[in-house]
């Protein structure tokens, strides 16, 4: 109790990991790379970010001296406008609003990435906390992990080890043209292009995307949760939609690890993947991801991992406040 006292009065470094649907905080004292306290709440029940930072440091009474924010936007100076949310604020001006000297803004998948650090370990066949193995393949040492995965949006980025510590390679690879395999597909395209003009791979593998792909193929609208539900539970209807989306998916994983030169495999992270693992394998993922022409035995050698810490971001967060690569990005709040 006396070193929790202690580890309160001290200044503390909040973490925060904004999607489009949760945010989630948790936060370290100045010594300890531990993330303590660890919650989600819902962004639709505060009218600012700010809001929701300042109930949770309320309650566990800290004193801020740093903040590192990693959020699912385009990072593009101090403005934020998260992709998939109302939310926009400015990274300086809600750190000043907490009273911290520091502040950092980062993407929520460089945050992601950062939290697989330890699969680029020489010992590959020892698998980290946090995460399962879904797929035992060939790790191409020293080169990049590709990161990915579907929830509110779809993110994407690689980790690459280096002389002062692992790096991320930061992107909007959700953004890319959606690129369909078969019909199912390009009716898919056909009819979100008639609405949206371009059609990212976001707009089809995603939570939105899965709701997207179930009107177009039933017409009738069900909820992500819900076609979730279903599938597992063996409907026809919703088992068609997610197998859809999860062979999109392995196209995405598979343009990007061609691309990354993810050599040392693939991390799937995001809230959707972890509940409809099971489903997986009948969902002809692995198939479309092994069927690439001439690179097909690189991406059907690849280890894959499924990440299932619900607050991995926050690590990650951590990790990159840490980073030499990002030292030069830390703003400082002159009183």
């Amino acid at each position: 109790m006396a070193k929790r006292s202690e580890e309160l009065a001290a200044m503390s470094q909040v973490l925060v990991d904004i999607g489009g649907t949760s945010i989630r905080l948790g936060w370290q004292s100045q010594k300890a790379e531990d993330v303590r306290d660890p919650v989600t709440y819902a962004c639709r029940d505060f009218a600012t970010p700010v809001d929701a930072l300042r109930q949770y440091c309320d309650q566990n009474q800290l004193k801020v001296n740093s903040v590192v924010l990693a959020v699912a936007a385009e990072i593009s100076g101090l403005e934020v406008d998260i992709t998939n949310n109302p939310w926009i604020f400015n990274a300086r001006e809600l750190a000043q609003e907490l009273g911290a000297n520091e502040y950092l803004l980062i993407n929520d998948f460089t945050a992601q990435a950062f939290s697989n650090s330890a699969l680029l370990s020489p010992e590959p066949s020892i698998i980290p906390e946090h995460h399962i193995l879904l797929r035992k393949g060939v790790q191409a040492a020293g080169s990049p992990l590709l990161v990915t995965g579907p929830g509110t949006g779809l993110g994407v980025a690689a980790l690459l080890p280096s002389s002062s510590g692992p790096m991320v390679i930061e992107g909007e690879g959700g953004h890319v043209s959606f690129a369909p395999r078969d019909e199912g597909e390009r009716n898919i395209l056909a009819a979100l292009a008639a609405e949206f003009g371009h059609v990212s791979a976001e707009r089809v593998v995603s939570g939105p995307g899965l709701e997207a792909i179930y009107k177009i193929q039933n017409g009738a609208r069900l909820a992500a949760p819900e076609i979730g539900d279903g599938a597992l539970a063996g409907d026809n209807k919703c088992l068609k939609a997610v197998n859809l989306m999860f062979k999109s998916f392995a196209t995405v994983i598979a343009n990007a690890a061609l691309n990354f030169g993810a050599g040392s495999g693939i991390v799937i992270a995001g809230g959707i993947t972890p509940r409809l693992r099971g489903l997986l394998d009948q969902s002809g993922f692995y198939e479309r991801l092994g069927d690439h022409g001439r690179r097909s035995t690189f991406l059907s050698d690849l280890p894959i991992y499924l990440a299932i810490d619900p607050f991995a971001g926050l690590r990650g967060a951590g990790h990159a406040a840490r980073s030499a690569q990002l030292s030069h990005r830390i703003g400082k709040i002159i009183s």
